[in-house]
């Protein structure tokens, strides 16, 4: 029985170890699919890492038409990330520009003919 009363005092280490880690919840990938439903949009991953140069290729599912998906800066000046599927219907690119801050998060919109997304975002590593 004595083993038994010592049990809880030896899971306390155990325990401390296993304690969570702060995670970063960006994935870290150049593509992303917007897809656009006529109740909701969304954007898969909803927030990606990136690094300066890099191309991001945006492709939107379903049977788009062109022109009908466009993505905004949420803050104007971060034009890099407005685009369109004017040419293509279901692809178009964002770059990361060699200027853009690194280690920021940018947010951006996605505009569609059945609604926005608001909550999309990118961060940029190095």
């Amino acid at each position: 029985m004595k083993i038994i009363s010592y049990l809880p005092l030896m899971l306390v280490p155990l325990v401390a170890a296993c304690a969570p880690m702060p995670r970063d919840d960006c994935v870290p990938t150049t593509h992303i699919t917007i897809t656009p439903l006529p109740a909701t949009v969304s954007a898969a991953p909803e927030h990606i890492c990136v690094d300066r140069g890099d191309t991001i290729t945006v492709t939107v599912a379903g049977n788009p038409n062109k022109g009908s998906v466009s993505t905004t800066p949420k803050v104007a000046k971060n034009t890099w990330l407005s685009g369109s599927n004017a040419s293509d219907a279901t692809e178009f690119v964002l770059f990361v520009n060699d200027d853009v801050e690194f280690k920021k998060t940018y947010k951006y919109i996605v505009n569609t003919q059945g609604g926005l997304v608001e909550d999309p975002r990118v961060t940029v590593r190095k």
